[in-house]
């Protein structure tokens, strides 16, 4: 099956699932608000309310340590800049529509941040260690990250793995996505530059650098997924296949979901 094509199914069935649960927990809700009295035993019901109010605080959680963490890093990036170099690549590249920042920072910068006005961040370390040409291949990376609001994508995900990460089928699906959210950043990348030269001596040097600095609630150029990018660009006719195993979770949330109602019934 097509990678795009069987990513789409997945990701539709997680969410047929997080719906499912989030309207029954709306119908309890509503009932125990109209009745006041409930019926049957109290322990299925009061086991049903915690996990209700665990999903309501994750995600105000998730929300609110978003917002603060964004501007927390926005503030930095800003007060970091490299005013110099921030307007030569923005002018060099100003037909992209998107802002890029230059910031200073001895370490591997290059993310995407912002959710409705997303930005590109790298840092001089990343116009220092490569040619004009790499640098190119990592700000069409973020690009492709831009232009599909894929921050925005990132921040509802870790919603829906923070709130409903009791249903086994979310979390293997949302890595499945993020790896692939990376996979089709690169291949956008590759096609703009017209061969996978630049973008895969990149990887490749970031491959011997190991682990590098990380900012929350952004999408990092350098994502978990290195194995997978380095492989789709030293074997592009091959294809990358990136294994996505769903029955053991797809049967322990169908589960999950039947005493979530079987309870509430009760």
């Amino acid at each position: 099956m097509n990678p795009a094509i069987r990513l789409k199914c997945a990701y539709a069935l997680m969410i047929a699932f997080v719906a499912v649960v989030m309207v029954h927990m709306g119908m309890l809700i509503t009932y125990q608000i109209r009745n006041g009295v409930v019926q049957g035993p109290i322990l299925n019901y009061a086991l049903i309310d915690i996990v209700i109010a665990y999903t309501l605080g994750q995600i105000i959680w998730r929300s609110t340590r978003q917002l603060v963490l964004s501007q927390k890093w926005l503030r930095h990036f800003r007060a970091n800049r490299h005013d110099k170099l921030t307007k030569r690549l923005n002018y060099k590249y100003r037909d992209w529509g998107t802002e890029i920042i230059v910031v200073q920072d001895d370490a591997f910068v290059a993310l995407t941040l912002g959710l409705l006005r997303p930005k590109i961040v790298v840092s001089t370390t990343v116009l220092e260690m490569f040619t004009d040409k790499e640098i190119k291949a990592i700000l069409l990376h973020e690009r492709y990250h831009c232009r599909n609001y894929d921050g925005l994508k990132m921040f509802f995900s870790a919603l829906l793995a923070d709130a409903f990460g009791y249903l086994p089928i979310v979390k293997p699906i949302l890595r499945y996505y993020q790896t692939w959210q990376e996979l089709f950043a690169d291949r956008y990348a590759i096609r703009q530059m017209g061969t996978e030269q630049y973008l895969g001596s990149v990887l490749l040097q970031l491959a011997k650098l190991g682990k590098l600095q990380r900012y929350e609630t952004a999408v990092h150029f350098t994502n978990t997924t290195l194995e997978y990018r380095v492989m789709q660009v030293l074997e592009p006719d091959r294809g990358v296949h990136v294994p996505l195993a769903l029955l053991k979770p797809f049967l322990r949330s169908c589960s999950i979901l039947l005493l979530l109602m079987l309870g509430g019934d009760s």
